[in-house]
């Protein structure tokens, strides 16, 4: 682990120096000593792991420049650790000086031995440590990118020298005071690309591992950092500064579930893919360089900014370099929402500008008058400025398809259909005015609030004129339409890409390919009736002229299924005969149905032994003996309930969500409508969830677990006070079995910061259930947040008495011990649920952290 004594900045040092003594053999300055004839000890301003810092003048310089003296000073007199110490000051000189004059760097002084001690000087940062800013104020979005932009231009510079930092972290960035600067410290933990050190007992090349847990992602923990390390480190630091909690408070819960970070505060999609893409353990899939998130970060930059006096940037809906869409909304009190498009021509002249503009409302104007159902947004104005033109349309209320992909969730064959239809019906209204689409895609598709409608946005008119290519990204553009020939058949094929998309889960850029002819291999990515997969396939055909040629002739066929589509399958897996031949039907019926009983007796054998992906394979093969209609539904109901049971502990979300849905179709019960909410909970798509809870709270109003669970969805949009009336509801329906809408309750309370409330809702569940386990480390987590240490202690005792291996009390055990500074008892405690848990990170990293010091 690195050190965090590095420069610390002036609001952290203490007013006075206490006169310390000369521990192993090195020697400690009092203030008004004099260190190589040259700097002037003004006080100590921190002492880590293997240095110490002192705050000194430099009598040489003419106005006496502030400066901070590290002197190594380790506190253990171990050879081999010395000596690594004396490199890591070496390194850190070697470093500042490589790096030069980089203003967000301390530059560096000098670095000597004197009396056989070994010391560095570095510029004094005067400002506020990051960590010690964000206890006092988190950042919002706009500052968050800021912060990003002011790191990753640090990094970049960094990372040209071929310096892998290693130890980006809160602690060692300080905000400059003069210009607000984020400024880069501690470069005694880099590793220059190629260098590795030489294991003598192991005879092997190896690399130190350097870091901090929580900011330190695989690859480094292993010994092998690289670039994108740093990345990984810095999107976990501006993780911290949104929510100002470490990295490990976000892994656990007090019931130790996963904690989504990103569902506690306002964070655009946008941001938030990026942030996940810079924290991704896979290497493969994190961004590789700073320069890559710069780019990618570029057009959040206008988040928060005001246009012509008028509005302001509240979110960024994608785009590219020259044209990009966002919502904005007006500066007035009505805080009114507009769809803003903004296009960037910086080589253009004024006239050119003025030109364009002119021809790009007269297309959208030409829209308006088309559309006589309200499908696309009205022109509220344009700005011109500079290089920019500003283009203000109306706002569609409504839900974007393109944030169900982005989700990776799938519709209903029967959704797709109507969505299909609406769509078409309305583009073709544009197509009988000559009028092309040009970038159908998911996300220019939005139904409305009101009416379910499909609206259209995002046309590729500003496009055409600004003569700007169409782009490949995403499967979505025909190929005639690549080539700059676009026709009306290529609106057919964008739609019908994106019919694929919505029905599949997978963009059409990654489906396989059949190498022959080129066309998408997609069926086998979803269950498509045969009706729907032969259109879908005739929209999307390579060849424009074997494709459909008018949006008319798609909705008739589509109208043609539509009914039969929520039949589909009915009769799939019954042999079809003749009429004379009834009895033989029955008869083979009945022995199927005998032979499904055996599968799913498997199926239930392997679930038992948590055996997922062979219990789903027995559930199937039993399910497709049987017709899927309401009788057999209904009968074999728990098939499809532990079908998907078996998906989720995989984890197969996706298929969790398609099994229940399917299911829904046919028979509709609480217990399956509860299915497809647990599937769309686990992929934190709350507010659908909370719609199939409605549901079912429809069928069965009385059911305990239905009501609490809704709770729990209430809980994670924030939604407290609908969350309370849930729980409250659960609890008056079945006392007897309250302990868990009680211990919900507590949790909710708990990460509201009311411990009080916490305490008493927990202590209900108690009272309801005195040996439930997550209530009463619920309530030691509850009591030790609110400073009764000793009452903590025993709820975490009273948990253990129950099951002496339940790891969460062992760890509640050490955090206490920790809190009142009995680090060896800690240590024991935190060993123990390492014993019980060995992959628990969390304790893992608290063990780290109380041997450290006790210098283990």
């Amino acid at each position: 682990m690195s050190d965090s004594d590095f420069t610390i900045p002036i609001s952290k040092s203490a007013d006075s120096y206490a006169e310390g003594n000369t521990e192993y053999g090195y020697k400690a300055f009092k203030a008004g000593e004099l260190l190589s004839q040259r700097f002037l000890i003004v006080r100590e301003l921190g002492s880590g792991g293997f240095a110490t810092t002192y705050l000194a003048k430099d009598q040489k310089s003419i106005e006496q420049r502030k400066c901070v003296v590290k002197q190594l000073q380790p506190r253990f007199n171990d050879p081999t650790l010395l000596a690594n110490a004396k490199e890591r000051l070496g390194m850190e000189a070697m470093v500042l000086q490589w790096l030069g004059k980089y203003s967000q760097i301390p530059s560096l002084i000098g670095y000597f031995t004197e009396s056989e001690q070994y010391y560095l000087v570095l510029e004094f940062i005067e400002g506020e440590e990051f960590e010690q800013e964000i206890q006092r104020q988190v950042l919002n979005e706009p500052q968050a990118i800021k912060f990003l932009f002011d790191i990753l231009e640090i990094l970049q510079s960094v990372h040209q020298q071929g310096i892998i930092h290693r130890d980006i972290k809160p602690s060692n960035l300080i905000r400059r005071s003069r210009d607000g600067k984020m400024i880069l410290i501690d470069f005694g933990a880099v590793k220059e690309i190629g260098a590795l050190d030489f294991d003598a007992s192991e005879q092997k090349l190896r690399t130190q591992i350097i870091g901090t847990p929580g900011y330190m992602p695989p690859e480094q923990n292993s010994g092998s950092p690289i670039y994108s390390s740093d990345l990984y480190a810095l999107g976990k630091t501006v993780i911290f500064a949104m929510t100002g909690k470490s990295p490990s408070e976000w892994e656990f819960s007090e019931s130790g579930e996963v904690v989504a970070w990103n569902k506690k505060i306002a964070i655009s999609e946008a941001l938030l893919k990026i942030v996940n893409c810079m924290t991704t353990e896979n290497m493969a899939q994190r961004y590789q360089n700073a320069k890559e998130v710069m780019q990618e970060l570029q057009p959040l930059k206008l988040i928060d900014t005001n246009i012509g006096g008028k509005y302001r940037v509240v979110k960024y809906l994608g785009g590219e370099q020259t044209l990009r869409s966002y919502v904005a909304e007006s500066l007035g009190q009505n805080k009114s929402r507009y769809y803003l498009e903004i296009i960037d021509l910086p080589s253009w002249s004024k006239s050119d500008l003025s030109q364009t503009t002119q021809k790009i409302i007269t297309e959208l104007t030409n829209l308006s008058t088309i559309d006589q159902e309200g499908r696309v947004p009205k022109i509220i104005e344009y700005l011109i400025d500079k290089s920019r033109i500003y283009i203000v349309q109306e706002y569609m209320e409504g839900f974007n398809l393109g944030q169900l992909v982005d989700d990776q969730l799938i519709l209903t064959e029967t959704k797709v259909i109507e969505i299909v239809i609406d769509a078409a019906n309305a583009l073709s209204k544009f197509h009988r005015h000559q009028v092309i689409h040009g970038n159908i895609k998911p996300g220019s598709l939005i139904r409305r609030s009101g009416d379910a409608k499909i609206s259209l946005v995002d046309f590729g008119l500003i496009r055409d004129v600004i003569n700007l290519q169409p782009t490949s990204q995403g499967g979505y553009v025909a190929p005639e339409q690549i080539a700059d020939r676009a026709t009306y058949t290529s609106d057919i094929y964008a739609l019908g890409m994106s019919a694929i998309h919505l029905l599949t889960g997978t963009s059409p850029q990654n489906l396989d390919k059949n190498p022959r002819t080129g066309e998408l291999l997609w069926h086998r990515k979803g269950r498509i009736s045969p009706g729907l997969a032969k259109i879908i396939d005739k929209m999307v055909c390579l060849d424009k002229n074997r494709r459909y040629q008018t949006f008319n002739r798609v909705v008739r066929d589509l109208n043609r299924i539509k009914h039969h589509s929520k039949f589909k399958g009915i009769f799939k897996y019954l042999l079809i005969t003749s009429i004379a031949t009834l009895i033989t039907v029955v008869g083979l019926a009945q022995w199927r149905q005998g032979a499904a009983m055996g599968n799913f007796a498997q199926g239930d054998l392997k679930l038992k032994e948590k055996q997922y992906q062979q219990a789903i394979a027995f559930y199937d093969q039993g399910l497709n003996k049987l017709p899927n209609n309401k009788g057999q539904i209904k009968n074999f109901e728990q098939v499809w309930l532990k079908k998907a049971k078996a998906q989720r502990k995989l984890p197969d979300l996706a298929a969790a969500l398609e099994t229940c849905s399917i299911a829904l179709k046919f028979y509709q019960s609480p217990q399956l409508w509860n299915c497809q909410a647990l599937a769309f909970y686990s992929l934190e798509n709350y507010d659908s969830a909370i719609a199939a809870y409605t549901k079912a709270i429809e069928i069965a109003p009385q059911n305990i677990w239905l009501w609490n669970n809704r709770g729990e969805a209430y809980g994670r949009l924030e939604e407290f006070e609908l969350a309370v009336t849930d729980f409250m509801k659960a609890i008056e329906l079945d006392s007897k079995r309250s302990f868990v809408p009680w211990n919900n309750l507590g949790r909710l309370y708990y990460q509201q910061q009311d411990y009080d409330q916490a305490i008493q809702a927990y202590n209900k569940a108690l009272d309801t259930k005195p040996e439930y386990l997550p209530a009463l480390i619920g309530l030691g987590n509850a009591q030790k947040a609110s400073g009764l240490y000793e009452p903590a202690m025993a709820s975490y005792d009273q948990a253990l008495a129950i099951n002496p291996e339940y790891g969460e009390a062992w760890f509640g055990k050490g955090s206490v011990a920790e809190y009142l500074r009995d680090d060896q008892a800690a240590r024991e405690f935190y060993q123990r649920a390492l014993e019980l848990k060995p992959d628990w990170s969390a304790a893992q990293r608290s063990l780290t952290r109380v041997e450290t010091r006790l210098g283990i």
